[in-house]
């Protein structure tokens, strides 16, 4: 039993030793991000109509003389400020957008 309890130490010992391994790294060319600036916003100009208790007949009469229908949409004070506000949230997400997009460019075109 001794010679093999010898034989287990000195086969431990002979193991070969651990290389160690080198990592190098080189550094890859960015690729161009080759994104074309959006189209311009082009939205169609929209007409309002302010229509009150004292005016509605008026309102009326208008839309019957251009036929336009006489179909009316309202919106409450209220509901007009969220409106607003909505589209306040709109406009500041899409500068958002057009900062990140800067950043991409900057990155990727970047000399």
């Amino acid at each position: 039993m001794l010679p093999l309890l010898a034989f287990f130490l000195v086969g431990c010992s002979s193991t070969p030793k651990i290389k160690q391994i080198e990592v190098t790294s080189t550094a890859i060319e960015k690729l161009p991000l080759s994104l074309p600036n959006p189209s311009p916003l082009e939205l169609d100009e929209v007409g309002w109509m302010i229509v009150t208790e004292e005016n509605i007949e008026e309102a009326w009469q208008l839309l019957r003389d251009k036929n336009e229908g006489v179909a009316l949409f309202a919106l409450r004070h209220g509901d007009y400020e969220r409106l607003a506000l909505n589209i306040k949230e709109i406009r500041a997400l899409l500068g958002e957008y057009i900062v990140i997009l800067k950043k991409y460019r900057e990155y990727y075109e970047e000399k």
